[in-house]
């Protein structure tokens, strides 16, 4: 761990050793004579060093500038981890979407050089996309994020295949639109990736280029690279890249391999420092101006500052500032009391960990840097910084109730899928069925803030005896509520379940081996899975991705795992029971040797007049895993789940199963989709082609071992 001074002297270092320094070269000053109270700037520091200590990041760097003075610039934890390299003052970050800003600079200097119109249809310069679909799009709907493009067209495929960004942008071409252009809003890295095409098409230059030129060389930014070669000298201050979650970081690159872009994308392809891209945010805290000089017009400031048409709904720790979108801007703002807004903050974040905020009122920016995907410790430095630069009131730390006191179901009322409070590390979550777990933070008198967006509380409220009774988010009311006595059993239920399905037949005849088709349209990703089931909850799956490969084994006693950036491994913990339980055979089997603390906690009616008994499958000690069962057939239709999903935190996912068929005296799904509820995945289909029967299995089938490509 570097401390405040001596970080600061590193990092400044190189800096005096140069000639000439740009204007933006911000010098070493006091906090207190820039009007910042050192102890509260020591807070935040502390802050962001805790996050290290508790492994919600594996590290970080932090720089916040006041007045054109830095007055703390630290680091924390490991650049790389696995090889023992401590993070740095000055280390290189790929700092993913936190790019798109320099690619609405650009389109904005071309609009100044009159080279194009915001106006302008997109077809008039990529010609690939002048069909019925796409012509009438304009540039301004893409730099705003309502063009209906997705997300992306990249997910699930190899980014080798694309030797330049006008590839990348071709994939529009036959997408269709997710909604009519300029009617909502959508972040989109495609429609970035589609402005840098336009960009090189009008510049007449590779963009990587044109950022170079009209940028990165006018503003001094030299630690800042679109494209990264693999002799690039920059590379022995890069940043490792680490996916998973708290406690679970896995690296998935490191700059001795080779770079993760074959072309420079502009939705994600910047590396750089924290003072180089000070120095971009300090250009636009100018106005456009650096050194004296104008690289782009006030107009195109103030537009570009100002919310889109739209509202970009995000989370924030600012709890007074709603967050909106400008022209490839991230914006926070107030709302007055004459009903007007106030821009407080712009800046951007990227999706490996890293942010930026410019405060133009506080003449103030704040620099965080990770390099653990996924992580939402930004949004706790937001709340930070909210006191620290705004004066907004900040939460202390107060002790909380016994978790006991809040534990257990909840609902609106009868025939309402219920939401529990449950143990979330050391506190208390608010779990949502299928979609997530809301940490929450204890703020006093049974108010908590709902995590990572503290600007949003949930108030319990207890009874004249001081029981808790129910909570209140806003105007929303949910009711405490104890599982009917009435209900069937669970003994009853798994009972039918496996009498009905019929899975004892891998004890009375042999092993079975499903085979199916995969295809989750919006990652583009389709394969196949082959999965092998036999007794003893013994499983093998094989999941065929191209590209990707995800292996599952079960042996009895041991979960073993590989996949194309990890393994193969042993699991142990949480992981390894929600893999276990995720097998085709455990959901239709005796879920009591596989689940813990087995509940039957409501019976739902639905609109066809059918009921439907919910099963929990995991007590409020943990993540739940809710299983559907229809009560007349008694089939399992759905599970609703919370799982840890490596390289993108606590994630959940509701599974439905239809399309059940007789083979040999066992009813089985030939049709199970799972929506997961990040729309980055979106929705996996399966379905079933082929069941093998009475299969003979090789030695070692349900262990992985050796090198996991040659296995897959």
């Amino acid at each position: 761990m570097t401390s405040t001074l001596s970080g600061a002297l590193l990092a400044l270092a190189p800096l005096l050793a140069q000639d000439a320094t740009p204007e933006w070269a911000f010098p070493r000053g006091e906090a207190i004579s820039v009007g910042i109270d050192p102890r509260a700037l020591q807070q935040l520091d502390e802050l962001v060093a805790g996050f290290v200590e508790d492994e919600e990041v594996v590290g970080c760097e932090l720089l916040v500038i006041k007045e054109g003075k830095t007055i703390l610039h630290s680091a924390h934890g490991w650049r790389d981890r696995d090889e023992g390299r401590p993070m740095e003052p000055g280390s290189l970050f790929c700092v993913r979407s936190m790019t798109k800003p320099l690619i609405g600079t650009s389109i904005l200097m071309l609009v100044d050089d009159r080279a194009l119109k915001l106006e302008d249809p997109v077809s008039r310069y990529l010609p690939v996309l002048d069909n019925d679909t796409w012509r009438d799009v304009t540039i301004e709907q893409m730099i705003t994020h309502t063009s209906g493009l997705p997300y992306s067209l990249m997910v699930g495929r190899d980014h080798k295949q694309f030797s330049s960004i006008q590839d990348v942008a071709a994939l529009g071409a036959d997408y269709t639109p997710d909604f009519e252009a300029g009617t909502d809003i959508q972040y989109s890295d495609q429609g970035t990736d589609t402005l840098t095409a336009v960009i090189e098409k009008v510049s007449g230059m590779p963009a990587e280029e044109f950022v170079r030129t009209r940028i990165l060389e006018p503003l001094g930014m030299d630690e800042s690279r679109c494209l990264i070669g693999e002799d690039e000298p920059l590379l022995a201050r890069a940043a490792s890249k680490y996916l998973g979650g708290t406690a679970a970081w896995t690296r998935f690159w490191s700059p001795t391999e080779e770079p993760l872009f074959p072309c420079f994308l502009g939705s994600q392809g910047l590396y750089s420092t924290l003072e180089d891209y000070a120095g971009f945010l300090d250009f636009w805290m100018n106005r456009g101006k650096v050194n004296g000089e104008r690289l782009l017009s006030a107009r195109r400031v103030r537009k570009a500052l100002k919310p889109g048409p739209h509202r970009l709904v995000q989370g924030t720790g600012f709890t007074q500032l709603r967050t909106e979108y400008g022209y490839l801007m991230t914006l926070h703002m107030l709302e007055l009391e004459d009903g007007k807004d106030q821009l407080v903050s712009f800046g951007h974040s990227g999706s490996d960990g890293t942010h930026a905020w410019a405060f133009p009122e506080q003449d103030a920016m704040v620099l965080y840097f990770t390099q653990s995907r996924g992580n939402t410790t930004g949004l706790q430095v937001e709340e930070a910084l909210g006191g620290l630069l705004l004066g907004d009131p900040y939460d202390p730390n107060v002790e909380a109730p016994p978790a006991e006191d809040y534990l257990g179901y909840y609902w609106e009322g009868e025939n309402d899928l219920y939401r529990a409070i449950v143990r979330e590390g050391s506190g208390i979550g608010l779990e949502i069925l299928g979609k997530t777990v809301v940490p929450l933070q204890y703020v006093g008198d049974d108010t908590w803030k709902m995590m990572p967006n503290p600007s949003m509380r949930l108030a319990f409220h207890r009874s004249e005896d001081g029981v808790v009774e129910g909570y209140r988010i806003g105007e929303h009311q949910e009711y405490r509520f104890e599982p009917d006595p009435e209900l069937p059993t669970v003994d009853e239920v798994v009972e039918q379940i496996v009498a009905v399905h019929g899975l004892d037949y891998l004890s009375r005849v042999g092993p079975i081996r499903v085979h199916a088709t995969l295809e989750m349209p919006n990652a583009g990703i389709t394969g196949t899975l082959e999965m092998t089931l036999a007794s003893g909850g013994r499983f093998r799956a094989e999941y065929d991705m191209g590209e990707q490969f995800e292996l599952i084994a079960y042996d009895g006693e041991k979960v073993s795992y590989a996949s194309q950036v990890e393994g193969p491994l042993v699991l142990e913990g949480a992981r390894a029971e929600q893999l276990k339980g995720d097998s085709f055979g455990v959901r239709l089997g005796d879920w009591r040797e596989t689940s813990k603390g087995v509940e039957v906690i409501q019976r739902l009616e639905q609109d066809s007049g059918r009921k439907v008994l919910i099963v929990r499958c995991t007590s409020t000690e943990g993540y739940a895993k809710t299983r559907f069962i229809d009560e007349t057939s008694g089939c399992l239709g759905a599970e609703y789940s919370i799982n840890l999903v490596p390289g993108l935190g606590v994630l959940g996912d509701r599974l439905k199963m239809d399309d059940f068929r007789e083979v040999s005296g066992m009813q089985l799904p030939h049709r199970i989709t799972v929506e997961f509820a990040t729309p980055l995945l979106g929705t996996m289909t399966l379905k079933v082609t082929e069941i093998e029967l009475d299969v003979e299995l090789e030695e070692g089938v349900f262990e992985i071992k050796g090198d996991p490509k040659k296995e897959g």
